[in-house]
């Protein structure tokens, strides 16, 4: 990534840069051509960073690049914004015209102002769907109008564009840029979960009711042995039934995987998740994954404390199962609201019995439950873990209870490279 940025400049220096000490306007103009490549150049970051490249997953996580593709977005559109402006404003004092009509004359503005407004409303589109927790749907049909925005915007680069154009080499290293991006980004987002599903055949084999706010989907297929998912880890799930083939989801997986079938357990939190139940037994599945990090890779220890919130035991209670029967210590600390939002309580109690595990329950709205009150704190992990500090946490929950949690361990002097967590951030 960084070599790219080191090859823009030298091109671009090489180009326009001589021209920055020539007078204001070329000055300007010079700084515009800038600003357009780097805005290129992060856009098209922006589908290498969610084109689900296994290797690149494998280090950042797919939540780890949600959130740079998310901050690496809102930077490009600010110098996308930058371009048209210092590029017209330098050649408006080279012609003594105004500058909306210098605007208005240079070559291609159609395209590159659509291109522009179709970035513009995917950005703001986006950030308004993510403050407001809109459907997963919403900001997945708005990221659609990038394709189309970055099609605009390729054709006005190669036609217009002063530095690609003045040099054949940058020319042609800037389109196999784009088509090894693109190349990768069609083969992993959508030609491997065809090719999965092939080889699998992945269908639904049962629901099952887990309390009254959740269900088990369990998932056969054909040679799941070969099927290589680690405990913790989540995948992206699109059900191939009316109603439902044309979403897609992310899902942890809430079971071991046994060779014989795969477990994801829904909350029932909207639309699409409350229409799960209805499912029909047989209903084939396209699964794009596993991604995540949740692993006991990083699960150094032999100590283990882990710290789930509501549906977030979802992968522990799959990484939970591989630790203990690895021989690992144990401890989980499992906040809910009551009794009865506990998740698979029979499950981690059998588990705990096997292995002589340690499962503390905490509930936060039931005064009359006889055993932990309140929430996962300072004081509560204290009370259960003498050796906080050799342990490895792992915590999945609440985007706020994880925040939370992690303040307390900092607090306790747990380091942060001893701390894993991820979360289903996907915008």
């Amino acid at each position: 990534m960084w070599a790219n940025w080191v090859i823009v400049f030298v091109f671009w220096f090489s180009g326009s840069g001589v021209d920055i000490l020539d007078g204001w306007a070329k000055t300007s103009i010079a700084f515009g051509r800038l600003a357009g490549l780097s805005a290129a150049y992060m856009i098209l970051l922006q589908f290498f960073f969610m084109g689900r490249m296994p290797w690149l997953e494998r280090y950042f996580g797919l939540d780890g690049l949600s959130r740079i593709h998310h901050s690496n977005g809102k930077k490009g559109l600010i110098l996308l914004l930058v371009h048209p402006i210092l590029i017209s404003f330098g050649y408006a004092g080279l012609s003594d015209t105004g500058l909306i009509d210098q605007f208005l004359a240079l070559d291609y503005v159609a395209l590159a102002f659509l291109g522009l407004v179709l970035f513009v409303i995917a950005v703001v589109s986006s950030l308004y769907i993510v403050s407001k927790r809109l459907k997963y749907e919403s900001w997945y049909f708005v990221h659609l109008i990038v394709y189309l925005a970055m099609f605009f915007s390729f054709w006005h680069q190669i036609e217009i564009g002063h530095d690609l154009t003045t040099s054949q080499i940058f020319y042609w290293y800037w389109i196999l840029l784009y088509a090894s991006v693109f190349t990768s980004h069609i083969a992993f987002r959508f030609i491997r979960p065809v090719l999965k599903y092939k080889k699998h055949g992945f269908y639904v084999k049962d629901i099952v009711r887990e309390n009254s706010k959740a269900v088990s989907v369990y998932i056969g297929g054909k040679n799941l042995k070969e099927f290589d998912i680690q405990p913790g880890q989540f995948m992206i799930f699109r059900f191939l039934s009316k109603g439902f083939w044309w979403q897609a989801h992310p899902f942890s997986l809430s079971m071991a995987p046994n060779g014989t079938e795969l477990r994801i357990t829904i909350k029932e939190l909207g639309d699409f998740t409350s229409k799960i139940k209805n499912l029909k037994i047989g209903t084939g599945v396209f699964i794009d994954g596993p991604y995540g990090i949740f692993t006991d890779f990083y699960g150094v220890s032999n100590k283990v404390l882990m710290i789930a919130g509501g549906i977030g035991i979802t992968p522990i209670r799959s990484l939970m199962d591989k630790m203990l029967a690895e021989g690992k210590q144990v401890t989980l600390l499992y906040a809910n609201q009551d009794e009865e939002s506990i998740l698979f309580k029979k499950e981690i109690d059998d588990l705990a019995q096997r292995y002589n595990a340690k499962v503390i329950h905490v509930l936060s709205g039931d005064p009359s439950y006889e055993g932990e009150k309140g929430y996962v704190d300072e004081n509560k992990i204290k009370k259960y873990i003498s050796d906080i500090k050799s342990q490895t946490v792992y915590i999945c929950g609440p985007v706020p209870m994880m925040d939370s949690v992690k303040s307390h361990l900092s607090k306790l002097g747990v380091l942060p490279q001893n701390i894993i967590s991820e979360q289903f951030y996907l915008g």
